[in-house]
């Protein structure tokens, strides 16, 4: 396979450069001024373990690429930026019903949405820490392995195009294994994941542990509601724990998620609405109330559109305006 990885951010970056190194045919499409320098330098990879520059393959848009039979995308951009992905790979010359799609992101919405256009979808979670704060230069404070990976196909199952990719990606450096039901590995992470949110407004201010506990009791009761699954806690976690490398800290780096990153980048966008917006949404649809959630949704989107940097509010402050 080929793999075209889309969205070359902390995670997709690295993964790119990971599977050129292991000799793979491989490509990243990246925007901007962090597209121009990895065209012109090469990417500055800084892991756990060395710093390094690859010259790993960059494209602006899928328009660039002569598509085949052998291609496989990783979508790795933000959930609010896949649809229009998703529709320009099509009109770059994907095939909708042959080219394999694995979505290498957070949230549970990108799945669906990528079955409304190609015929061959596939469920990643990613428990993979990663940085990207300025052109050129991506973070993965880790050491023993880059991150983990359950991979499936969407809704369930598995197969060998899923097989191939476990195989490469561990091949890479990744601990990654098969997983029939990934929707309800992800549907853990999801839950894991509503806490971006808080880390970008507050910037660590306040205690934000009983407020975060009802923005995933808001969760889970929309979720099941909904019938979407999600792993029991436990059984997650230890798996996590067996095939998880270590995180450790990194000059330079400041440990902080990826909503944290698109405000501290002032980027005007933000994942929210399909992480909270998505047990929002869910909530209406179900006739199950979800302050919690939504004031954290509200916040972070106000914030990213006036482009503030993290840390308009402590946990404390958005507990009033919930409870309110």
């Amino acid at each position: 396979m080929r793999f075209v990885i889309y969205g070359a951010g902390g995670i997709g970056a690295a993964l790119g450069a990971y599977l050129h190194e292991a000799g793979f045919p491989t490509v990243v499409i990246a925007r901007g001024a962090h597209l121009e320098a990895i065209q012109q330098r090469g990417l500055t990879l800084m892991s756990g373990a060395e710093e390094r520059n690859v010259r790993v393959p960059a494209a602006g848009h899928p328009g660039e690429l002569q598509w085949g039979a052998d291609d496989c995308v990783s979508l790795a951009m933000k959930a609010q930026d896949t649809e229009m992905a998703l529709r320009d790979l099509i009109a770059a010359g994907a095939d909708p019903d042959h080219t394999p799609i694995f979505c290498v992101q957070n949230c549970i919405c990108n799945e669906p949405l990528a079955a409304r256009y190609f015929a061959r979808v596939y469920g990643v979670m990613i428990v993979i820490p990663g940085s990207y704060l300025e052109p050129g230069v991506v973070y993965n404070p880790i050491v023993g392995n880059h991150g983990y990976m359950d991979v499936g196909c969407y809704p369930t199952g598995a197969d060998a195009t899923a097989a191939a990719y476990v195989d490469a990606v561990r091949a890479a450096g990744y601990g990654a294994n098969l997983h029939e039901q990934v929707m309800a590995s992800k549907g853990s992470k999801f839950l894991g994941n509503l806490g971006n949110a808080m880390e970008a407004i507050t910037d660590g201010r306040g205690n934000s542990g009983p407020y975060m506990e009802r923005v995933r009791d808001e969760a889970r009761t929309c979720l099941r509601a909904a019938g979407l699954p999600f792993e029991a806690s436990d059984t997650f976690e230890a798996r996590i724990r067996a095939n998880r490398g270590r995180n450790v800290e990194m000059e330079g780096n400041r440990k902080r998620g990826s909503s944290w990153q698109s405000l501290q980048r002032q980027q005007g966008t933000i994942e929210t609405d399909f992480l909270n917006g998505e047990v929002v949404l869910l909530g209406r649809i179900h006739g199950i109330p979800t302050p919690f959630n939504r004031v954290l949704q509200r916040i972070a989107g106000e914030m990213a559109r006036n482009r503030e940097m993290p840390g308009r509010y402590s946990a404390e402050e958005l507990g009033e305006m919930a409870a309110g």
